[in-house]
């Protein structure tokens, strides 16, 4: 007897049979079986991998089980067949602010406001990604003001007034001006809410390695110093640490967005 031709699926076929591994994890997100969920749209990419709906929702699927490496690789596959399409451009934009790329997330997410102003998921992004980055570098110094010059102060006459001066004498009390946080306070402020109790330990160690007597205090069997400066540099890279990875803790959270934040079709 003759062998049966094994039989060859026509594409609508297999676009069918993605659609419905497609709900079907859909369906595992919604209450969490990011696991099952995954292994659906596996099945579904195995039918076709440039998917470009299999692939965003996998991507998603791979941003919730903390696995951002693979959910931007999917995001770049789905951009590299539709370079416009909003949710890769999104789901990229998500996945690298949870590795930590946070200039680049922000180009994203700009790209995604021009393309639709109307989202508010994609402003969200931009003010996440922008505190992300203030929390990274450090708040920016102040600007400095410049002081009157001499040559303004002489050309007055002696009887005139400025309006300060006249609100001054008027209340009889001397205006303090309020000064702006410098560099170190505002260094200072991110250190405590980065490190916590343990800033205090690092600024006391600090202290005691401008201690004069601090030498003296050494001997040759234990260098106080030394567990000092030590201890001073494990504070750092742990506060450096804690400074790039504060953003990046939590998971998205998409119930605490707004209602018009993300549409159905997200």
């Amino acid at each position: 007897m003759p062998r049966k031709k094994p039989k060859v699926d026509t594409l609508e076929e297999i676009e069918t049979s993605i659609k419905l591994l497609c709900d079907q994890s859909n369906n595992h997100m919604k209450v969490r079986a990011y696991e099952k969920a995954l292994f659906g749209y596996n099945q579904a990419l195995e039918l076709n991998s440039t998917d470009i709906n299999a692939l965003i929702s996998r991507s998603k699927c791979y941003l919730l089980l903390g696995e951002a490496s693979k959910a931007l690789q999917d995001a770049e596959t789905a951009l590299g067949e539709d370079k416009n399409n909003i949710r890769a451009i999104y789901q990229k934009a998500e996945s690298l602010y949870y590795l930590g790329q946070f200039e680049q997330s922000l180009m994203f997410f700009h790209r995604g406001l021009r393309a639709r102003p109307e989202l508010a998921l994609f402003r969200l992004g931009v003010q996440k990604t922008q505190e992300a980055i203030e929390n990274t570098i450090g708040s920016k110094p102040a600007p400095v003001t410049a002081a009157p010059s001499a040559k303004s102060g002489k050309s007055r006459k002696s009887g005139e007034e400025t309006p300060k001066s006249q609100a001054v004498a008027g209340t009889g009390t001397s205006a303090r001006v309020r000064q702006k946080p410098s560099r170190a306070d505002l260094e200072r402020r991110n250190a405590r809410k980065l490190l916590g109790e343990l800033c205090v330990d690092k600024e006391y160690l600090e202290k005691l390695l401008l201690h004069p007597d601090l030498v003296r205090a050494d001997t040759h069997t234990e260098s106080i110093s030394a567990y000092a400066r030590e201890a001073v540099e494990f504070l750092n890279k742990r506060q450096e640490f804690w400074r790039q990875q504060r953003p990046c803790t939590a998971l998205p959270n998409h119930k605490n967005l707004p209602h018009d934040a993300m549409p159905k079709w997200f």
